[in-house]
């Protein structure tokens, strides 16, 4: 079997706001000789009804999303407007 030639980096998200308030995105991802990169993003995106909102801890809002979101289909979340 040949070696996957894809490198795996760490990504992570953070929001940025503008003077304006304006929201925009950062991808922050981990390159293999140990530095970084810091790239501003514009992400098309569908927000979901607020009633799926986990609040909590980190861990735990995750794992209460997971249960709100269980049995759901992306359509069940992000409905055709």
């Amino acid at each position: 079997m040949e070696q996957n030639p894809f490198v795996v980096q760490k990504v992570e998200w953070y929001q940025f706001r503008d003077p304006s308030g304006r929201a925009f995105f950062v991808i922050v991802a981990s390159l293999p000789n140990g530095f970084f990169t810091a790239v501003p993003c514009e992400v098309a995106m569908q927000l979901a009804d607020h009633s799926l909102i986990a609040l909590a801890a980190q861990e735990e809002a995750l794992a209460q999303l997971q249960t709100t979101l269980e049995g759901k289909k992306t359509e069940d979340l992000f409905p055709v407007a």
